[in-house]
């Protein structure tokens, strides 16, 4: 929607590749673990991280799960009760990530035969790329070179394969799908991507994951912290082992936080909060161990050194190597500032 504001990803990806234009074999912004909101059901559609008015040509790239989960946990949304294979809970070994059908090369066409076909196709665009060359590539342009790229060369599709790594590695991140998600985004920035995402999105039902709006203890004891706490404290642990967390800045966030009191539902439960909520930041040029604000005794309200969501992005900006005051312009030229009125929390920084 032209309407809403660039994904951050697809805002990295569109400044990287203004001072960048060489062709990357291993596309930024790419997201994990399949297309957002597409694994759910009992709601319309809804805004999520997309490029907006950068265009199509910065859509984050969704990979898509091939697996299967090994446990079942039963969701309630409302008055419904649906009982699904719950993935973020446990998957089978064999599980991995693709980005679909269209990045892999038909069994019966040779690489050579590839190449053809793609030298066959710039000759007949030559003349039409000459006209266009003063404008730019457009949204189709980009769009092909991607799939050329990820047709050509098997490192996307190499570093998304998880079962690559030994069952010890694995099984350090965790076998769930958030856990092995992790791992793949391990695997994608050492291959080269310089903006990955993890989403611990909704499956089966809408109004599950995190939003703990009933059932709040037993969802937070069986479904979703033993898979998250393994997952990323393997990523930590991995990235810093491996050398690449100071190099790697990894954010843990949310879009808002949760009621410090339960609402008197069944098994207790947490509706939304934006007057006081966490972010954890990591590696990438950030301090160890630095805490930075606080709140109440029952995390109601900021008491001390608040911090907005513009900071954080702001920060983030500043350690991706961007400078938070770009300006950016929307499809009617206008100037839009990329972070208005957030700052650099400097107090955070090694």
């Amino acid at each position: 929607d032209v309407r809403h504001w660039p994904y951050v990803g697809s805002v990295a990806t569109y400044l990287n590749e203004k001072r960048d234009r060489q062709r990357r074999q291993v596309p930024d912004n790419i997201a994990l673990p399949f297309p957002f909101s597409s694994q759910r059901e009992g709601e319309v559609p809804r805004a999520g991280p997309y490029p907006a008015w950068l265009g199509g040509a910065y859509q984050p790239h969704f990979t898509e799960f091939v697996g299967e989960a090994t446990r079942t946990f039963t969701k309630t949304l409302g008055a419904k009760q649906l009982e699904v294979r719950e993935p973020y809970m446990g998957i089978t070994p064999d599980s991995r990530f693709t980005l679909g059908p269209a990045a892999t090369l038909p069994a019966d066409i040779s690489a050579e035969r590839f190449t053809r076909r793609r030298s066959l196709l710039e000759q007949l665009d030559a003349g039409r790329r000459a006209v266009d060359a003063a404008g730019g590539p457009g949204e189709f342009d980009k769009h092909r070179e991607l799939a050329y790229s990820l047709v050509a060369s098997d490192r996307v599709g190499h570093a998304l394969d998880v079962r690559q790594e030994s069952a010890p590695v694995r099984d350090r991140y965790g076998m769930t799908l958030f856990g092995q998600s992790c791992l793949a985004a391990r695997r994608l920035v050492e291959a080269g991507s310089r903006f990955v995402t993890v989403f611990w999105d909704e499956y089966g039902l809408a109004g599950s994951a995190w939003d703990t709006h009933s059932n709040h203890y037993p969802r937070m004891k069986e479904e979703l912290c033993p898979g998250f706490d393994r997952g990323y404290a393997g990523l930590i642990t991995d990235l810093d082992e491996r050398g690449l967390l100071d190099e790697t800045l990894v954010l843990c966030i949310s879009e808002h936080g949760r009621t410090p009191k339960l609402a008197n539902v069944s098994g207790g439960g947490r509706d939304h909060w934006s007057r006081a909520y966490s972010a954890v930041l990591a590696g990438g040029g950030v301090t160890r161990g630095a805490v930075l604000g606080r709140t109440d005794k029952i995390a109601s309200d900021v008491q001390e050194r608040p911090v907005s969501p513009k900071d954080i992005l702001a920060t983030s900006y500043h350690l991706l190597g961007i400078d938070p005051e770009t300006l950016l312009s929307d499809r009617l030229g206008r100037p839009l500032a990329l972070t208005p009125n957030g700052r650099v929390l400097s107090e955070i920084l090694a």
